[in-house]
């Protein structure tokens, strides 16, 4: 089976180190059809959501608007029933992340099929006073799909212009593969946590937390949950 999944993705826009500190909108996740199931279609946008805006937060000089405040406008527009990449969403992310006072959005596409994913990311962003937008695509094996497209942001960013921090090449290079599972896990981890089910919660993130130790996200949202359920 197949699915076509809406991600919200990047490591950065518009940074200069030193020079000045640039806001970035990073859309929710949009996943309709394919192998996802229904009861983890939400959950997994906000794993998503969450992985991107802390790695972009990292950034030297990038700021990261609150993903679920950008969420809850695009959804004024319908954004969870979106069901491809045009230059609609391009423009409605650039929008939304606008009433956020971010200088640009990120919106991903990415198919998955068997173990592959091929995907196209969409930077909006604003040049002076003038609205633009670019568009950069590839395929991976599913468990490299973070690491590639890390490394496609920041080849994207080079060839803008932009001086990226050594500390996010690094970043990008060194925090490896992310195992397909281990975002499924960490989706069913929200999914159980909103639903109340403390332990079980806890079981998929502190699997998830194995399999891919390096999201920053996934440890912040584990640490906080063991912290408020002591002893679990």
């Amino acid at each position: 089976m197949q699915k076509t999944i809406a991600l919200a993705l990047c490591l950065a826009a518009f940074v200069h180190a030193g020079a000045y500190k640039a806001t970035l909108g990073i859309a929710p996740a949009l996943v309709y059809g394919g192998d996802i199931s229904t009861d983890l279609q939400a959950p997994f946008q906000t794993a998503m959501a969450e992985i991107l805006s802390w790695e972009a937060s990292l950034v030297q000089g990038l700021k990261v608007v609150d993903p679920v405040q950008l969420g809850n406008t695009l959804e004024t527009k319908g954004w969870s029933t979106r069901s491809d990449l045009t230059g609609t969403e391009v423009e409605d992310a650039r929008m939304a992340a606008r009433q956020q006072d971010a200088d640009a959005a990120i919106i991903v596409q990415a198919l998955h099929s068997g173990g592959a994913v091929d995907w196209k990311v969409a930077l909006a962003y604003r040049d002076g006073t003038v609205d633009k937008s670019l568009v950069f695509a590839g395929r991976c094996r599913e468990d490299d799909f973070m690491v590639q497209t890390r490394k496609q942001a920041i080849s994207y960013l080079d060839s803008l212009g932009v001086d990226v921090p050594p500390a996010a090449r690094q970043m990008a290079s060194e925090r490896g593969r992310v195992p397909w599972e281990a975002l499924l896990e960490y989706a069913r981890g929200i999914r159980d946590q909103q639903a109340g089910k403390t332990d079980d919660a806890l079981r998929h993130l502190r699997e998830a937390s194995r399999r891919a130790p390096l999201l920053t996200s996934l440890q912040f949202r584990l640490k906080k949950l063991e912290r408020d359920n002591p002893g679990k």
